[in-house]
């Protein structure tokens, strides 16, 4: 398959990336000048720089990694060696703050560094060739870790921790898991189930605005510059994110394997003079690979040869909408030991009208609710007889789907799932 900037370079773009754009990889085709990733930060100690390799966004503040050093020597004091520290499992363990107030500007962070790049790269464009440009910005993703002037937007007791804080009714217990945070609050990384009290929520989530606010200004960097060049009236704008947070909602934080609202929704925001009026809402569905189609379009490509490229893929310019999205996840999810969460999530939504299903294969057990009726999910109405033409027809749906998918695909072929011998318990405490 082809990236999407490898297909605009094909077509004549000179594309530029710098951030995080691909997960873990900088994918060369892509880009007409090599990627731009961002700089650690080099006033911190030498013997501190393999924890910020290993983390989205870098610690600054001395704190965090005094925190760092005591969590080593607690590892240590239990008999854990050095060597066993420094592994992929071991370093979850030794995890800096979920938070950060930073004593740095915003050039120290990654997204200043990765605005910066795309700064350069502007300001030395003088080809007249279109251009394509991805940035990658990461704050939004835990550690959330941002200068000091964006907490200072925020009080933190003003804050308001979401209503809907317990598991729907009706849904399985054991979909409530929640443990990526806990590598932060803890030395568990992965291997116990944790819940945030008061004080933890109210500070993750002071640390998530700020964060947002980060990127807000960041963002607000690159449109002025754009003006500034006379580029900005000829610019389609795209800000989007991979997935929604969640908050404290039905107890949960961040993302997960689990289809509620705050974490499938995400930011669509588009600005494209030529072809969208301003300030205009649409209700319509979308799904993130709509984006393929939509920009493939602006960069002059025909209908024909983007629904080669991709078929399920909607211009949003043109009024197209989803019959229904469909989205997939599908995490064994191996822990600090080595071994499987039991049960494995393999879930699918399927969204139509008013109405939502989730799947969760392994257990065979689902959740249905009327977003209508219940915008906060709390009500699972997966064994409402009342609902169940309705959770008929979506399951009928997704089974459809996946249908066209094999033919289209193939199998993937071998087990989905781990044997049991290979699993270990995840209870929720």
């Amino acid at each position: 398959f082809k990236t999407l900037p490898q297909i605009f370079k094909e077509n004549g773009y000179k594309t530029f990336g710098t951030g995080l754009v691909f997960h873990d990889v900088d994918d060369p085709p892509s880009w007409s000048e090599p990627f731009r990733r961002p700089r650690f930060p080099q006033n911190i100690p030498p013997e501190m720089q393999v924890f910020n390799e290993n983390s989205p966004n870098p610690w600054v503040n001395t704190e965090s990694f005094e925190l760092i050093k005591k969590r080593i020597e607690n590892l240590k004091a239990s008999g854990i060696g050095e060597k066993e520290i420094f592994t992929p499992a071991g370093l979850r363990k030794v995890k800096g703050p979920a938070v950060e107030r930073g004593n740095a500007g915003d050039d120290v962070y990654f997204d200043g560094q990765t605005t910066e790049e795309v700064i350069k790269y502007i300001d030395n464009y003088s080809s007249g060739e279109p251009f394509f440009i991805a940035a990658g910005y990461t704050a939004g993703h835990l550690p959330w870790n941002s200068p000091s002037k964006y907490w200072d937007l925020y009080e933190r007791e003003s804050l308001t921790l979401p209503a809907n804080t317990e598991p729907p009714e009706g849904s399985p217990e054991w979909a409530m898991g929640d443990s990526e945070p806990a590598q932060y609050y803890t030395q568990t990384g992965y291997e116990k189930p944790w819940r945030a009290n008061r004080d933890q929520s109210l500070e993750l989530m002071h640390g998530y605005y700020a964060s947002i606010s980060y990127i807000d200004t960041m963002v607000g960097k690159l449109i002025n510059l754009l003006k500034t060049k006379g580029l900005y009236e000829n610019t389609a704008i795209i800000l989007v994110s991979d997935h929604g947070d969640m908050l404290g909602d039905h107890r949960l934080l961040v993302k997960g394997a689990f289809f509620y609202e705050p974490s499938v929704k995400v930011p669509l925001i588009l600005r494209w003079p030529a072809r969208l009026p301003a300030g205009e809402r649409r209700d319509s569905l979308v799904q993130l690979n709509d984006l393929a189609a939509t920009v493939l379009s602006a960069a002059g490509l025909s209908e024909e040869k983007i629904a080669g490229l991709m078929p399920e893929s909607n211009d949003l310019v043109s009024g197209r909408a989803e019959k229904y999205p469909v989205v997939c996840y599908r995490n064994t999810g191996i822990n600090d030991k080595g071994e499987y969460w039991n049960p494995s999530i393999y879930g699918t939504m399927i969204r139509k009208d008013k109405y939502k299903l989730s799947y969760y294969h392994s257990e065979k057990q689902g959740e249905l609710y009327n977003l209508e009726d219940d915008p906060a999910e709390q009500h699972n109405l997966w064994r409402v007889k009342e609902a169940l033409p309705v959770r008929n027809d979506l399951m009928e749906e997704l089974n459809n789907w996946f249908f066209k998918q094999e033919l289209k695909r193939g199998s993937r072929g071998g087990s989905a799932f781990p044997g049991e011998r290979d699993k270990v318990v995840n209870a929720l405490h």
